[in-house]
């Protein structure tokens, strides 16, 4: 990872390198789903224990911002997010955490969160969908990469495959403008699918 990527987080941040525990690419990039026009999203631990989380935005560039314990607490919870930058292929690594965080997969508390933050993510587009198409197909497809990311890490204890999800993507991109219905009918028994087999390997010892 290039350190002029760094430094610009550094800056916008207005931190210094000694005050980042963790730092890492995230979204469209990492997934392969990106265009001309994205923008480049990062999630950064700072070194403050107090610290909370937050966002910071600048030209082209969303941060997602932890501290050393809202991002220990975000692995505990089994957080999709989060288990993506604990998995991150080298590539996406811009600070490796020293020492690194802690990690144990519970399946149970896994499934729960992974479809509490995917049928969220479903209202969610649902809700704005005639408004806000755009974000709403994005919403969407956070819905359907969430158990599919939580699914990998149930039966394989990590995250191996980002694009995994990417042809729901796809699907999502052919659909109207104007009727969330069509994307219920088209996508809506994958994702039920996809939470039915989280709730079954969470009752799996």
């Amino acid at each position: 990872m290039s350190d002029d990527v760094l430094s610009r987080l550094l800056a916008v941040l207005r931190v210094s390198r000694a005050e980042i525990r963790a730092a890492w690419r995230v979204g469209s990039r990492v997934y392969g789903t990106a265009g001309p026009a994205s923008d480049e999203d990062f999630l950064v631990v700072r070194s403050k224990p107090e610290q909370r989380q937050d966002l910071a935005f600048a030209e082209g560039l969303n941060i997602v911002i932890h501290g050393v314990t809202t991002f220990q607490d975000a692995l505990d919870d089994q957080s999709v997010f989060a288990l993506e930058c604990y998995f991150a292929q080298p590539a996406h690594v811009l600070v490796a955490s020293r020492p690194p965080f802690r990690y144990t997969c519970d399946r149970k508390k896994l499934a729960s969160s992974a479809i509490g933050r995917s049928t969220a993510d479903w209202q969610k587009a649902k809700k704005r969908f005639v408004e806000e198409p755009g974000p709403s197909r994005k919403k969407a497809f956070h819905a359907m990469r969430v158990p599919v990311f939580a699914l990998q890490v149930a039966k394989t204890g990590k995250i191996s495959d980002y694009t995994a999800a990417n042809h729901f993507l796809a699907e999502l991109r052919k659909g109207p403008d104007d009727d969330f219905a069509w994307y219920e009918e088209t996508l809506g028994p994958a994702r039920e699918a996809l939470c039915a087999e989280l709730t079954k390997l969470a009752g799996k010892r």
